[in-house]
C-alpha cells in the first residue's frame, strides 16, 4: 500500500472524528439550548435509492434563525430516533444524513476499517450532507412526530 493511500485513510478518519468530536463540545457547552427549551421528539426512516441505510448519523443544524445546538442521532437498521434529551428543541433544521460504506471497487479481502484496507466512502450525495437542501421546522406545541427521508440518487 502507498504512503498516500495511507495518509489519506488516516486524514479521512481524523476528520471524522473531529466533526464527532465538535458534536459533543457544542452538545456539552449547551450552545443556546438548556433545559428550558421546548423540544420535540423526532424519529422514522431512512432510506436512500429504496434501500434502508443500515448505519448512519442524521443530523439537526439549526439555521440562521433557530438558537440552538446540533443536534444529532445514529441511523441504525433504517431508523432513528432523536430523543437524547428530551429531543431536538424547536425551530428550523437543515437536515445533513451520512452514510459509509467500504468501497465497492476495493480488491477483495481488503481490510474495511483497517489502515491497510480501502478507506470507508460515503455514498450519500453531497446534497443531503455537506451540501444539504433538505429542510425540518419543528412546531412548538406539536408532540413527538415521526419524520421519514426517502433519498434518491
Amino acid at each position: 500500500m502507498s504512503h498516500t493511500s495511507r495518509s489519506s485513510g488516516i486524514c479521512r478518519q481524523v476528520a471524522v472524528s473531529a466533526a464527532a468530536l465538535g458534536l459533543m463540545v457544542a452538545s456539552i457547552s449547551g450552545c443556546g439550548g438548556g433545559d428550558d427549551v421546548e423540544k420535540t421528539v423526532i424519529s422514522g426512516a431512512v432510506s436512500y435509492d429504496g434501500q434502508p441505510i443500515e448505519d448512519g448519523t442524521i443530523r439537526f443544524v439549526p439555521t440562521k434563525d433557530t438558537r440552538a445546538p446540533v443536534s444529532a442521532a445514529q441511523i441504525q437498521n433504517g431508523r432513528y430516533a432523536a430523543d437524547a434529551k428530551g429531543g431536538v428543541p424547536v425551530g428550523t433544521y437543515r437536515v445533513e444524513i451520512e452514510a459509509f460504506r467500504t468501497d465497492p471497487k476495493a480488491p477483495p479481502g481488503a481490510d474495511p476499517g483497517g489502515l491497510e484496507g480501502p478507506p470507508p466512502e460515503q455514498f450519500i450525495p453531497e446534497k443531503y450532507n455537506l451540501q444539504s437542501e433538505l429542510e425540518l421546522t419543528l412546531e412548538p406545541g406539536g408532540g413527538p412526530i415521526t419524520k421519514d427521508f426517502e433519498l434518491e440518487k
